[in-house]
């Protein structure tokens, strides 16, 4: 994928994509990979101007995400998008007893369907799709395994059908957590990435643009 001049990048996600940012102010980047990927890609191409936005909200899974994104979109006019959904989802369908079934999988195909037909239609085509992950730190996480390949599946599916880009991540997270320790990558309540992860993911996305 290409940089353009004066491109506007916007962040959607959950708790990890927003990594501490006020939701008030769409220039807050956090402290996660979003803030590093914009800080590297700056340093890169000094000479394109990139704006970097971050749209991520706490609790958001793909749901929440479709309520917001038409304003989103129309305030902020991206040109490029990288959408990480994914974990909200298998946990939102944990809690409400929906998970790993057939209404699950539907919903969240057609709710990331939606997003990235909406995106298309009204900002940009260049969308980066990241593939959401699970590190088995905990029993609650072991739980999610079976809901969270069938996401897997749903991403990679969407990517290609689409033409986003996908940023393969579940695989070498679990190669480098079996490596190092689960700890080395996320804390023990199975959500919280630690720094090295926000590097890793950032990297993943900085690869993708080769101007």
């Amino acid at each position: 994928m290409r940089l353009e001049q004066d491109d506007r990048i916007l962040f959607l996600g959950g708790p990890n994509t927003g990594a501490g940012r006020d939701i008030d102010d769409y220039y807050d980047l956090g402290q996660g990979f979003a803030f590093i990927t914009a800080a590297s890609l700056s340093a890169r191409f000094p000479d394109l101007h990139l704006q970097f936005l971050n749209g991520a909200r706490i609790k958001d899974n793909s749901q929440s995400m479709m309520e917001f994104l038409s304003e989103t979109l129309e305030l902020l006019t991206p040109n490029v998008v990288v959408i990480f959904a994914g974990y909200q989802d298998s946990l939102r369908a944990e809690k409400q007893h929906e998970q790993a079934t057939i209404k699950e999988y539907s919903r969240f195909n057609r709710m990331v369907r939606q997003m990235i037909q909406e995106i298309q239609t009204k900002a940009t085509h260049r969308i980066i799709l990241l593939e959401p992950f699970l590190l088995e730190v905990n029993p609650m996480n072991r739980a999610l395994r079976s809901d969270m390949n069938q996401k897997i599946q749903i991403i990679r599916e969407i990517a290609a059908e689409f033409h986003c880009t996908f940023v393969s991540l579940d695989g070498l997270m679990n190669e480098l957590a079996i490596k190092n320790g689960m700890d080395a990558y996320i804390s023990t309540d199975g959500v919280t990435y630690q720094h090295a992860t926000h590097h890793i993911i950032a990297h993943r996305i900085i690869e993708q643009f080769k101007n």
